[in-house]
């Protein structure tokens, strides 16, 4: 119903309504006389209506010359209730829907309106007294409904505004965070074919002494190309033409995790570090991601959950590997303490490399809590 009923088919609505019951009152009353000139000044007032939005100023023009123009044809001024339905309608009507120049001119035509009416039909002043006080409520009833429908348009507009902005600042965010993963996948790879270089080398020197021996270099040659290979598409897949100058320095793992730990006991905030099930090696891009997730996830712990401990358990399983880092401390504003969701997103773009999972929020006794979840390849 919504739908169909636009303002435009309102106000057409509108008009036949005041031009069918403006001829009623018209036939019906007596005392309203001529008929012809009465009908003919209410009909064009009504139709005007159906333009009430589209033009206003020109709708209170034409109410006002045929509410002026019926008192001149003989028309009582007291008789015909419709015309004043129309003139209240399009003193609203300029006001609300005009900037402030043009509903004071629309104002003005109306007041001079009201005072040929009155004068054409011979009143006295207090019949002008009365037309000037409608006029004036309903023009500063319009005034009152065009600064709040500006009002809610602004708010809507900067609210849209700020939701495009956020949604920019997220996309760069992610864009930055793929772009340093790829820097350091790429640290990664250069790592394991210089593992591989110097595996080849040794198996190469084993090969002339004692060849059953190298075996084990050439298979270890084998599962690092296999991981480096593995590491190589996940960089092609989160690679962004990227420019900016490769690392060179190590990357942290798993095996940093205790210096991580004993920095974030420095900044005040004590962690627990726990271990649960049979560890394995890991691909150290793995490796990288873990270490990241729970550095971002300590750091938020310091900035936004105040006088807090924290807690890391770090879980393998035969299908994943499981880190989660939660804190008991209290959280203001929107509570998730990543710097309005660049954190979050970070750690989202690491799991999603490797097809994993991260779920954040509130834990279940307080605090906050981060639990990231990456599938490993069977034994």
């Amino acid at each position: 119903m919504k739908a169909w009923l636009t303002p435009r088919r309102a106000d057409a609505l509108l008009a036949a309504a005041v031009a069918a019951l403006s001829l009623l009152e018209v036939v019906l009353v007596e005392a309203i006389t001529p008929k012809p000139g009465a009908l003919a000044c209410e009909l064009a007032a009504a139709i005007a209506l159906a333009w009430r939005r589209r033009a206003p100023l020109a709708t209170a023009c034409v109410v006002g010359a045929a509410m002026a123009l019926e008192t001149v044809v003989g028309v009582p001024i007291q008789e015909p209730a419709m015309p004043l339905f129309a003139y209240i309608v399009a003193t609203y009507s300029v006001a609300a829907h005009c900037a402030l120049p043009r509903a004071l001119a629309g104002l003005a035509v109306i007041v001079a309106a009201t005072g040929a009416a009155v004068g054409g039909a011979g009143e006295d002043v207090d019949n002008v007294i009365f037309g000037l006080v409608w006029a004036a409520l309903c023009w500063t009833a319009g005034r009152v409904v065009r600064g709040r429908t500006d009002t809610a348009r602004s708010l809507a507009d900067r609210a849209a505004r700020l939701e495009a902005e956020r949604a920019e600042q997220v996309e760069r965010a992610a864009a930055a965070e793929r772009g340093r993963i790829a820097r350091e996948l790429h640290d990664v790879i250069s790592h394991s074919v210089s593992v591989m270089v110097v595996q080849a080398g040794a198996a190469e020197e084993i090969l002339r002494r004692d060849p059953e021996r190298a075996v084990a270099p050439l298979r270890a040659v084998q599962d690092t190309g296999r991981e480096a290979l593995a590491e190589l598409g996940r960089l092609l897949g989160v690679l962004r033409g990227d420019a900016a100058e490769l690392g060179l320095a190590p990357q942290p793992g798993i095996g940093d995790l205790g210096d991580l730990v004993a920095q974030s006991e420095r900044a005040g905030v004590p962690v627990e570090l726990r271990v649960e099930g049979p560890e394995r090696p890991l691909p150290r891009g793995v490796e990288l991601s873990l270490y990241r997730i729970v550095q971002e996830a300590l750091t938020n712990t310091r900035k936004h959950a105040g006088p807090a401990r924290a807690a890391i358990v770090l879980r393998y399983d035969d299908a994943a590997v499981v880190a989660e880092i939660s804190d008991d401390g209290h959280r203001n504003g929107n509570g998730n303490g990543n710097g309005g969701g660049h954190g979050l997103v970070g750690m989202r773009e690491r799991v999603a490399v490797y097809g994993g999972t991260l779920d954040a929020g509130p834990g279940p006794h307080g605090g906050y809590a981060v639990r990231a979840r990456i599938p490993l390849a069977p034994r």
